[in-house]
C-alpha cells in the first residue's frame, strides 16, 4: 500500500528529500488545536479524589490537618466533572484562598505543585508523530500541504506496515527534557497506523490514569494499562471535518513521566529521523511547480536511486522509483496524477519506452528486488 507526505517545496522539504528526513511535530506545530487532547475528566468522586490527594502529599512528604485536606477535597469536588488538563492550570492565588489561617495560606502552594506535579506525572505522556494521506489526489491536501500545488507529494511504501529508520543513520534513543541524560529507546521502525475520524470524542475516566491506590480497587491492574492505552489513542483520532484528509500517522512518544517524576518532552532536533531510503518510491510534482525546481527535483531523485544500488548493508530491499506529475483539469475542479518517469537505478524510462507500462504495473503490484549479501532476487511486497 501506498503513502503520501505532501511537501511544500521550500528548502527545507528538499533537505528532507536528499536526506530521507523524517521529522515528528508536535502537538503545538500542528493546525487543529484539538490535537491531542485526552478527553480524560475526573468526576465529582469524593472517594477517588481523597484517593488522588493523599498520594500526591505522600509523594512530596506533606501532611496537612484534616480539616484543611477535606476543604481541599471540597474544593476539586466542586470543579467536578474537570478535565485533566484544567488541574494544571490551577491558579495559585485561588487555591490559596482555601486556608482561613495564615500557617494555612503558607503551606497551600506547596499543596498545589504536589497535586499538579503528581497529576503531570501521570497524565498521558507526551507525543508526536509524523502525517501521511493514503490520498494523492485530493485537491485540498495539494492545496493547504503543497504550497498551492507549488510543491511536491512524497510517495512511501512501507515495509511489513513500518516505516524503518535508515540502518546506516539509526537513532536508538532519545534525550528527554528537562532531564537530558534520561533516554528511552527508540525502535527501529514506526508501524503506520490510521487516524479515525469522529463527531464527538471519547470520553474517559481521569482516575483510571492513576495506579490502583488512586483508581480504586474495583479496578484491576490490566484495567487501569487498558485505560492508559486508549489515552494514547487520542493522537490517532481526529473530528470528522478532517477526514477528507485520509491521514495515517508514525508515533514516537516522548518516555513514561511517572518514572522520571516530572515532565518530559522531546527537542525539535530530537525528533528528527532518518530512514531508511528504498521505502520512498516515487515522488508527485506539482502543477504549478517551477521548471527550475522540476529539473533540480528529477536530478535530486536520479542521484538518490543511483546510491540505492552501492552496497551499504547485507539486506536491501530496492523498488523502481516513479516520477509523476499532478496537472489541473481543464474540464473539471480537479487534479490528475500520471506516471511520467521510471528511474531503475541503471536509466530513467519514459512513457514512450516500451517496457514503461509493464514495469509501472509491476511496481502498482508490489514487485521489488530484494539484495542479500552477493545475492538478489525479485520479491513482491505487501
Amino acid at each position: 500500500m501506498f503513502y503520501y507526505r505532501y511537501r511544500s517545496g521550500s528548502e527545507l522539504s528538499v533537505k528532507e528529500l536528499i536526506y530521507d528526513e523524517l521529522y515528528f511535530a508536535s502537538r503545538e506545530e500542528c493546525n487543529d488545536p484539538y490535537e491531542g487532547k485526552t478527553f480524560a475528566t475526573f468526576s465529582a468522586d469524593k472517594d477517588l479524589w481523597n484517593n488522588l490527594i493523599n498520594e500526591a502529599l505522600k509523594a512530596y512528604n506533606i501532611k496537612p490537618l484534616d480539616s484543611l485536606k477535606e476543604r481541599i477535597v471540597q474544593y476539586f469536588l466542586s470543579k467536578a466533572p474537570m478535565p485533566i488538563e484544567n488541574v494544571l492550570r490551577i491558579p495559585k492565588n485561588e487555591f490559596v484562598d482555601i486556608g482561613a489561617r495564615t500557617y494555612e495560606r503558607r503551606i497551600l502552594p506547596s499543596m498545589l505543585e504536589a497535586i499538579q506535579n503528581y497529576v503531570m506525572w501521570y497524565s498521558p505522556e507526551e507525543r508526536y508523530f509524523a502525517s501521511f494521506s493514503k490520498a494523492n489526489d485530493n485537491f485540498l491536501l495539494w492545496s493547504h500541504y503543497a504550497n498551492n500545488h507549488k510543491g511536491f507529494c512524497l510517495v512511501y511504501r512501507p515495509i511489513d506496515g513500518k516505516i524503518k529508520q535508515n540502518p546506516n543513520w539509526k537513532r536508538t534513543q532519545t534525550a528527554t527534557l528537562p532531564l537530558p541524560r534520561l533516554t528511552f529507546v527508540v525502535p527501529d521502525a514506526f508501524e503506520i497506523q490510521d487516524v479515525e475520524y469522529v463527531s464527538t470524542p471519547k470520553s474517559s475516566d481521569g482516575f483510571m490514569c492513576f495506579p490502583a491506590s488512586v483508581a480504586g480497587d474495583n479496578h484491576s491492574p490490566e484495567e487501569i494499562e487498558t485505560a492508559r492505552a486508549e489515552h494514547a489513542k487520542n493522537y490517532l483520532q481526529k473530528h470528522s471535518v478532517w477526514d477528507y484528509e485520509q491521514e495515517s500517522r508514525v508515533v514516537l512518544s516522548s518516555g513514561v513521566q511517572w518514572l522520571a517524576g516530572q515532565k518530559l518532552t522531546l527537542p525539535s532536533h530530537q525528533r528528527l529521523f532518518h530512514i531508511d531510503p528504498t521505502q520512498l518510491v516515487g515522488i508527485i510534482l506539482g502543477a504549478q511547480m517551477s521548471n527550475a525546481q522540476r529539473e533540480r527535483i528529477k536530478e535530486i531523485v536520479a542521484e538518490k536511486v543511483e546510491r540505492w544500488y552501492i552496497p551499504t548493508t547485507d539486506h536491501r530491499i530496492i523498488s523502481n522509483f516513479v516520477l509523476f506529475e499532478e496537472t489541473l483539469s481543464e474540464t473539471n475542479r480537479e487534479v490528475i496524477i500520471e506516471p511520467t518517469g521510471i528511474y531503475t537505478g541503471t536509466s530513467v524510462l519514459t512513457k514512450k519506452s516500451p517496457d514503461f507500462s509493464r514495469l509501472y504495473e509491476e511496481w502498482q503490484n508490489g514487485w521489488a528486488i530484494e539484495i542479500k549479501g552477493n545475492s538478489a532476487q525479485k520479491i513482491k511486497i505487501d
